[in-house]
């Protein structure tokens, strides 16, 4: 049995995604309430609190491996930890750990990878085997920006006009899964990214291109940035968070060159963005 965490985000839905329809059982971890995002014969969904160490035993019970990941927040730690304290109670084995790029628990100038630093090293000092996924920034995020994109023809943030690393959450997922069902990839670490670096004026020209309209990038101040995403109502901290890491990449400071892992682990190449903006050509029209 293995059991997927965080199914609402980009990459945990992916996992799900990938493991639909394998010889192996799969339990989908839910918050109250919420529905199974991916329906298949294989797959199970569990209600659990995370904060609820009964709860936790319940949807650990019978699972051989975890892939762990939370909502990016400042409970990051504290949530991985309290999963994997009463997952190494329960006789699970083995953890995929979902971090990011420049993870540094004593990262100064971005939260972000501080939170995710923390993480690594708290799922560490369990001493159980552990495969670390550090993913660079996801296509997923430019659907942030879709409803501009149709309307507008604009991308508008504080990302200047360096190139980043980008990477499909699904290609994520399929390493993930990978590490999942084959021990062997215990105690990896995999930088996972897609095959280019892509500054955002060459990401909206070639959105243009495959949308058959014009689509610019207008570069923004931080506080510009801030108001726009009060108005989405995103919560102040991560406001905040956002807007370091935002600058940290703008800055070049943590982006690194294409890595291999997506082909190496799962055999295919990485996604384009090319691939993203068809597969996603509704959002954008």
């Amino acid at each position: 049995m293995l059991l997927v965490t965080d199914v609402a985000g980009h990459v945990g839905r992916a996992v799900l995604a990938e493991l639909a329809n394998r010889p192996v059982a799969v339990r989908a971890m839910l918050a109250e309430a919420a529905e199974l995002p991916v329906q298949a014969s294989n797959i199970e969904g569990i209600q659990c609190d995370t904060s609820d160490a009964a709860s936790l035993q319940r949807a650990l019970q019978g699972v051989e491996a975890v892939f762990l990941a939370c909502a990016i927040s400042p409970q990051i730690s504290q949530t991985h930890a309290r999963i994997v304290n009463v997952a190494k109670s329960a006789g699970v084995s083995r953890l995929v750990q979902l971090s990011g790029v420049g993870a540094d628990s004593g990262m100064c100038c971005a939260r972000t990878l501080r939170w995710f630093g923390q993480a690594e090293r708290d799922v560490e000092a369990s001493g159980m085997q552990i495969t670390r996924l550090r993913p660079t920034m996801l296509w997923q995020m430019l659907l942030d920006f879709a409803p501009s994109v149709a309307r507008q023809g604009v991308i508008a943030g504080p990302f200047r006009s360096t190139p980043w690393t980008w990477v499909d959450a699904r290609d994520v997922a399929a390493v993930a899964a990978a590490s999942l069902t084959d021990p062997a990839h215990a105690g990896r670490t995999y930088t996972v990214t897609g095959a280019e670096l892509l500054s955002f004026p060459q990401i909206a020209q070639r959105l243009g291109a495959l949308l058959g309209k014009s689509v610019r990038y207008t570069d923004i101040t931080a506080n510009e940035a801030r108001g726009w995403l009060q108005a989405q109502g995103v919560p102040p901290v991560m406001i905040e968070a956002k807007l370091e890491l935002w600058d940290i990449c703008a800055s070049n400071l943590i982006n690194v060159a294409p890595t291999q892992v997506v082909r190496e682990v799962t055999g295919n190449a990485p996604r384009t963005l090319e691939d993203f903006v068809r597969d996603h050509q509704d959002r954008f029209a």
